[in-house]
């Protein structure tokens, strides 16, 4: 693929190139004040930092930093920098190679593009995919942008890969996706459980500080492989408990556990009657009683090859009284969401509700995220069939109201509903990607033939980092602001707003997100300067109801200059004041309204004061309301409803063993495994396009339990061959007693040698709520590669 070249980019002629060549290497070491507060978002935690004049970092915040965060800011701002290739300028694809061009030429280039295709292939041909690093005032004007003007649904980012089935199963049971859980009620807890989380690599600071430190928890770990979190937990008490259970196998056993408590009398009944639907319950409840979840039954299913049913029973029975604790706090992450998906996580949700565990101190199920705004993301509904707040596009009355919010007529939005991430590759529909600030060429599924469609796709790639990947596929490069180059909002998973401060203008001129989306804005508006879509008083109430049923699909200047004309600073970037305000009054009325727990707005100044504030206050779901019912909002906060458990579908108590086609369960996660990895691994982050250089692995190893090399006649060492129906890869194998029989484990990072676990992992598998990509389903066959 690298030696095919894609053709070049044609579109405006105005205010032409400024040079040409390939892209200069990197910034100049740059002169810095006095220390300067900012966050760390590597992940979804967010916590404050301090960097001193000299480039140290201090944490100042109640986490502190990790390694991903030091590493991060230790190469881009010491005194003595790493050398960090950047995109300078932007880029144009054309005949002769990449050419520098000037901004103004840029911004009408992409102008261009999107209003020719938009005009010659419709509205659906366009498509944005963000990113969780997006500042929440990006990810709300490139929502406006893209679907509120120029109509296309064809909206994701990476939450939709990672975090959707999060949001899916809370609602599910409670109606709305916001979490109620802090990290804080780890500290306070009896009994914690991880599903398919491995915090000790991928949350560090949240590991360290608040699990670890409360020694009088019990520990459940529940995951297939024994993992770093497995192995620091065990050394700290050998009474914290591993559940190597079969993939696949986690709604099962919450069933089980459920089963438990049933059968043991220890149900919550009095906090079940006031805040549960009392139908679901009698049929949740006969579900569980009748159907085969008793210790007995379940056991033999979800324990891997070579391990003694007893001894899994021993475990599994103690985690079932750890249910019955006082209070009781659970996490789970992409292991669980990319495997059993929303039903996996409204299972967990079931026993909280059983047992009355939320809405006090210890209690509840506590999100997690890879990415620093995956929050974010999903309250602004990126999703090809949402609107900002969790509306839902197929709602007439949800497309007007979103189209109210952003002065648009209400007939504006289109009500059909956008592409799948999944379905990005097969689409014939698409012609245009707009990405911000990821990697689709290395952390898409399938991802031969998405790299493939990509070459057919005009791929305008916003980004900081000089990317010779995504240099194969895009079109118009623009570069925009570093973490620390940018100032912003994000929503951490305890639901706490933070404010992220620059700490330095970058050596070039490199945009911000919200700057340039809003610089194409303004220049479409240009082009349709005197444009006007009928206006209400001109129609009939039958023209108008005809209008909202399909989307009038009118591309008008009505709003594009002043919807997106926001105050600059000296440099010419947005202020966030302005953005702040319309999005904190947009929600006003929804589930997630940005208020403080005493119902007053939250402000910009609210969230740069010390370390934020979480809307909603410190704690939802409080046990009772004033009347002694308990009650949950659906999308809009005054849609108060009891919540219901849910009854998960067949096919999701069925371990992948059971029905795998092919040998083996091929599991990903970040990094290599046993304790000489740890120290790589942890500093590792999702692509590892700014942390990987330092670290990154000459190649990554297949781990395979030993009972199947031996079987396989695989040494230590030796090259095989992963196969499916997607494609195949060659990697050398490491026998390991941590991944279970029947299993194997590759790390998602590619390393030196060009391997991409991606080109075996499907798409083909979505959750029915959310379309996230069940990715961990993925079934392969393995062999030894013949020597030469």
């Amino acid at each position: 693929m690298a030696e095919q070249a894609k053709p070049p980019t044609t579109g405006a002629t105005t205010a032409g190139p400024v040079a040409a060549g390939p892209p200069p290497a990197g910034p100049p070491v740059v002169e810095r004040p006095g220390a300067k507060r900012t966050l760390c978002t590597f992940c979804g935690v967010v916590d404050q930092v301090t960097i001193e004049p000299d480039g140290k970092v201090r944490a100042t915040g109640s986490l502190g930093v990790c390694v991903k965060g030091a590493h991060y800011f230790q190469k881009h701002l010491g005194s003595d920098p790493t050398h960090v290739a950047r995109f300078t300028s932007p880029l144009l694809r054309t005949p002769y190679g990449w050419e520098q061009i000037s901004w103004d030429y840029a911004i009408d280039m992409v102008a261009d593009t999107l209003l020719a295709d938009r005009q010659e292939f419709g509205r659906d041909s366009l498509a944005c995919y963000g990113v969780g690093q997006m500042t929440l005032e990006s990810l709300w004007v490139a929502k406006k942008f893209f679907q509120g003007h120029l109509g296309t649904n064809n909206i994701c980012s990476n939450a939709e890969q990672c975090l959707a089935n999060n949001a899916g199963g809370h609602e599910l049971v409670f109606g709305n996706e916001g979490p109620f859980a802090a990290y804080d009620d780890y500290r306070s807890a009896d009994a914690i459980f991880f599903y398919g989380h491995n915090p000790a690599i991928n949350h560090p600071t949240v590991f360290q500080r608040y699990v670890r430190r409360n020694r009088g928890a019990v520990k459940v770990v529940i995951d297939p492989r024994r993992t770093a979190t497995v192995d620091k937990l065990q050394a700290d008490n050998p009474d914290n408990i591993h559940l190597p259970v079969r993939s696949g196998s986690d709604v099962l056993l919450n069933l089980l556990f459920a089963r438990h408590l049933l059968d043991a009398g220890a149900l919550d009944k009095e906090y079940l009657g006031r805040a549960v639907d009392p139908d679901g319950l009698e049929e949740f409840l006969r579900f569980v009683a009748q159907g085969p979840f008793s210790v007995d039954e379940v056991i033999p299913r979800i324990t891997p090859d070579g391990m003694p049913h007893e001894e899994m029973r021993s475990r599994v029975l103690r985690a079932c009284r750890l249910w019955e604790s006082d209070r009781v706090v659970t996490t789970s992450s992409v292991g669980i969401n990319q495997t059993v998906g929303s039903s996996g996580v409204a299972s967990i949700l079931n026993l909280h509700l059983l047992t009355g565990q939320l809405g006090a101190p210890g209690r509840g199920h506590v999100r997690l995220a890879g990415q620093s705004n995956a929050s974010a993301e999903l309250a602004m509904g990126y999703s090809g069939r949402l609107l900002p707040f969790r509306m839902r596009l197929s709602e007439p009355a949800h497309r007007a109201k979103m189209a109210e919010l952003w002065g648009l007529p209400a007939w504006q939005i289109s009500p059909d509903q956008g592409l799948p991430v999944a379905s990005f590759a097969t689409s014939e529909r698409l012609r245009t990607l707009f990405v911000f600030g990821t990697n689709p060429a290395r952390n898409f599924p399938n991802l031969a033939q998405w790299r493939e469609r990509m070459m057919d796709l005009c791929v305008i790639y916003v980004d900081s980092y000089y990317n010779p990947e995504m240099l194969e596929y895009a079109d118009i490069v623009l570069p925009c602001r570093t973490k620390h180059e940018t100032s912003g909002i994000f929503l951490n998973g305890e639901r706490r707003l933070q404010y992220m401060e620059s700490i330095e203008e970058p050596p070039f001129e490199a945009w911000s997100d919200v700057r340039i989306v809003s610089a194409v804005a303004r220049r479409i508006a240009e082009r349709l300067e005197g444009s006007e879509p009928p206006r209400a008083e001109e129609l009939s109430p039958e023209e108008i109801e005809e209008l909202v049923a399909r989307g009038s699909g009118d591309l008008t200047s009505r709003g594009l200059d002043e919807g997106f004309d926001y105050p600059v600073d000296e440099y010419g970037e947005v202020l966030s004041e302005a953005v702040w305000d319309e999005i904190q009054t947009a929600s006003r009325g929804f589930y997630n309204e940005f208020a403080d727990g005493a119902g007053r707005p939250i402000t910009l100044a609210d969230i740069r004061r010390g370390e934020g504030v979480q809307w909603g206050g410190e704690r939802r779901y409080v046990r009772s309301d004033p009347d002694g019912e308990v009650s949950f909002p659906g999308v809009f906060a005054a849609e108060r409803h009891p919540a219901r458990l849910h009854v998960p579908p067949p096919e999701r108590l069925v371990p992948f063993s059971e029905r795998n086609s092919r040998a083996f369960v091929l599991i990903t996660g970040r990094g290599g495994m046993g304790p000489k990895s740890y120290r790589r691994d942890v500093a590792m982050f999702n692509s590892a396009t700014a942390t990987g250089e330092a670290l990154w692995p000459e190649q990554n190893s297949v781990y395979v339990n030993p009972v199947d090399a031996e079987r396989l006649g695989i040494a230590k060492g030796a090259q095989v061959r992963l196969t499916n129906d997607i494609g195949s890869l060659v990697c050398p194998a490491e026998p390991s007693e941590d991944v279970p029989a029947g299993h194997l484990y590759l790390s998602f990072h590619p390393d030196r040698a060009g391997t991409h676990p991606n080109v075996l992992t499907s798409s083909e598998e979505c959750d029915p709520h959310t379309w996230q990509p069940l990715l961990k389903d993925t079934q392969v066959d393995l062999a030894p590669v013949p020597r030469p």
